[in-house]
């Protein structure tokens, strides 16, 4: 026994008015308990091995945070940067204010599907009065031509009968010269 178990069993014994035996199974018990706790506490200590490692992290760390402190950037970098990001915010809300809504959107394309509509039917009823008069003036030209061919033919015809009737003088002509040469060769013979 230790002083302090000493001093307690005097504690327990005649302060406490304990027997003997139960004051020593008292200091006894005490002593188990704050043994315990206390090799709990040793077992919980670090011992140098494990301190020399915390102190290499700490190390570590510590660079990490150096070169990190290295890349911070200064007060000045910041304010500029954040000077850049609001010019960037002011720049998308004007591009913003110029988008038109969904709705707008909706209503143009609706006018404009509509305006396509009037001017495609527009376009077929003009497409076919266009066909409509091609389609006379092609019967009238048909006509025309038509009548000119014949009238063509018909004077085709008549120069082709004036040409052989001409012809047929010419020949009658060359005969009666040709009889009148033989008969004068006769006479002269």
């Amino acid at each position: 026994m230790t002083i302090g178990n000493l001093k307690l069993y005097d504690i327990f014994r005649k302060d406490l008015h304990l027997s003997d035996d139960k004051a020593l199974e008292v200091v006894n018990a005490m002593d188990d308990h704050y043994e315990r706790k206390s090799s709990a506490k040793i077992e919980q200590l670090a011992n140098k091995g494990e301190l020399l490692a915390v102190k290499n992290e700490l190390k570590q760390d510590i660079h990490t945070l150096a070169t990190r402190m290295d890349l911070m950037a200064t007060k000045e970098e910041l304010s500029e940067v954040k000077n850049e990001l609001k010019q960037e915010i002011h720049t998308l809300a004007t591009r913003m204010d110029l988008m038109a809504t969904k709705e707008e959107l909706s209503a143009v394309k609706t006018g404009l599907t509509l305006d396509i509509q009037k001017v495609k039917s527009e376009l077929t009823v003009d497409i076919q009065k266009v066909k409509t008069d091609l389609t006379m003036d092609i019967q009238k030209v048909k006509s025309e031509l038509t009548d000119t061919i014949n009238h063509v033919k018909a004077e085709l015809i008549n120069t082709i009968h004036k040409s052989v009737h001409y012809a047929a003088i010419a020949q009658f002509i060359a005969i009666v010269a040709a009889l009148v040469g033989i008969i004068r060769y006769c006479l002269v013979r």
